[in-house]
């Protein structure tokens, strides 16, 4: 089988290229484009990429492909089946920058959150739920497993993204929603499993008048605000309980907010992740608000290199892992307080830690990986089209 690779500036890349190049029975074509492609770049990409075509071809979060889906539909009429793969948001673009979401038979959409699947069957998309996974490559055992830290948490403080979205004009939309915004924060910091997105639209009628935004962009900008709110003040909280014992591997804006002896700029994904992992006796994941039901790939990354997770409850947390018995792969937390005592709990209980932890080790290594995600997406690809 043809496939038809399209390599831009987005996470995924690799490991997607890299379980692709594993397949003996895949014929891969790496093609190289901009995020967002000019006419001219789209027509000598299409001349140099005749001989292989027609293709199954995989996109990863519509980078590679211009922003009115000329390229997609010239390959689609050159007899070219489209997998685009979204680890984020899927109408992020829709509702910024005015991209088009295509709908089309040739066309499979994959998402890595779960809710997502029906915001996209409901625009006409033939959409799959592709959980993300691990590069073992890039999360292997660490070698020198002594402890540095009893906490960590790994994530950047979205500082720069809220700044990005929240231009003086919709800041000031978003000024007349002050209210509401206090009301999401009150009940999300309640109950973090709140559908934020969903409970903005079940009160529509309650906001909608009072601001000129469109009622996509508000939503998502008010989603997002809360869900900033929430984590940051998450992490200053474990900061400020177990002090000096705990890290925050992210970005130097994390500084205005906890102590900067406590922040570390050492944990580069791909080279150096694994070994802050390894370090740590409890690594915690508190997922974006956005990731309503399923999660990201930290989850899969701590465990593929042995290190012990400690995640918010998630409904698909029991479905991938499981979660008590004699056979437990990971462990949840419900709320701030429960995952203070239960860090604290497993800094003193190694033994306990170390085998809950080397059965998720061989949980995700046997299931999760991207070679076993790539299984997957051809498979869908047989299913649909026969392909």
């Amino acid at each position: 089988m043809n496939i038809l690779f399209i390599r831009s500036h987005t996470f995924l890349i690799n490991e997607v290229e890299n379980a692709l190049r594993k397949r003996a029975d895949l014929t891969i074509t790496t093609l190289s484009m901009p995020l967002n492609p000019d006419q001219d770049t789209i027509a000598s990409a299409l001349d140099g990429i005749q001989s292989v075509l027609p293709a199954l071809v995989i996109i990863i979060n519509d980078t590679g492909t211009d922003k009115n889906g000329v390229f997609v539909t010239e390959l689609i009429k050159r007899r070219c089946f489209i997998v685009n793969w979204f680890h984020d948001y899927p109408l992020y673009e829709e509702i910024f920058s005015g991209r088009v979401l295509l709908t089309d038979a040739h066309i499979i959409y994959l998402v890595s959150e779960q809710s997502f699947v029906d915001i996209l069957q409901a625009r006409g998309c033939t959409t799959f739920f592709m959980p993300l996974a691990t590069d073992p490559s890039y999360f292997p055992k660490a070698d020198d497993t002594r402890f540095i830290y009893d906490v960590s948490f790994v994530g950047n403080s979205s500082s720069l993204f809220i700044d990005s979205i929240m231009t003086e004009a919709r800041g000031n939309e978003i000024n007349k929603l002050l209210p509401l915004v206090a009301s999401l924060k009150k009940l999300y910091y309640a109950n973090p499993q709140t559908d934020i997105h969903q409970y903005l639209f079940d009160i529509k009628t309650q906001w909608a008048d009072t601001t000129s935004l469109d009622v996509n962009e508000t939503v998502f900008l008010l989603e997002w605000l809360c869900g900033y709110f929430y984590r940051r003040d998450f992490v200053v909280a474990v900061s400020e309980h177990f002090k000096e014992r705990f890290v925050c591997f992210g970005d130097g804006d994390w500084e205005h907010f906890i102590k900067r002896s406590r922040v570390s700029a050492e944990a580069c994904y791909y080279t150096t992740l694994y070994k802050c992992y390894a370090a740590t006796k409890v690594n915690l994941n508190i997922n974006r608000i956005q990731i309503r039901t399923s999660f990201t790939q930290r989850i899969f990354d701590c465990a593929a290199c042995g290190a012990f997770l400690l995640t918010d409850k998630r409904e698909l947390n029991s479905t991938y892992f499981s979660l008590d018995g004699s056979d437990q792969e990971l462990v949840e937390f419900t709320s701030l307080n429960d995952c203070i005592d239960k860090t604290e709990y497993f800094i003193t209980h190694e033994c306990e830690r170390n085998a809950i932890a080397e059965r998720a080790q061989k949980k995700v290594l046997e299931l999760h990986t991207y070679d076993n995600r790539i299984a997957s997406i051809l498979a869908i690809c047989k299913d649909v089209w026969g392909v």
